[in-house]
């Protein structure tokens, strides 16, 4: 059921919260909707050096696997 539903973000913009951005430059973030350590994560591997934690960007859903969605910053 999960897996279906984060398949469904694939493709959309979502405004999403900063929460970390680990040694090897991977930001885990999570969209307003998500408590934090209860709901899946979203993860942006790529361009993590031009944001921090704690700040709100748009990102674009790449990718979604069974409890977790990959993006990319887009704003």
């Amino acid at each position: 059921i999960s897996e279906t539903k984060l398949a469904k973000k694939v493709g959309l913009n979502l405004d999403v919260i900063v929460d970390n951005i680990d040694e090897d430059g991977v930001a885990t973030c999570r969209t307003k909707a998500d408590a934090p350590e209860i709901d899946g994560n979203l993860f942006i591997d790529e361009n993590t050096d031009k944001i921090k934690v704690g700040q709100i960007i748009q990102v674009k859903v790449d990718e979604a696997s069974e409890y977790d969605l990959w993006g990319q910053i887009i704003g």
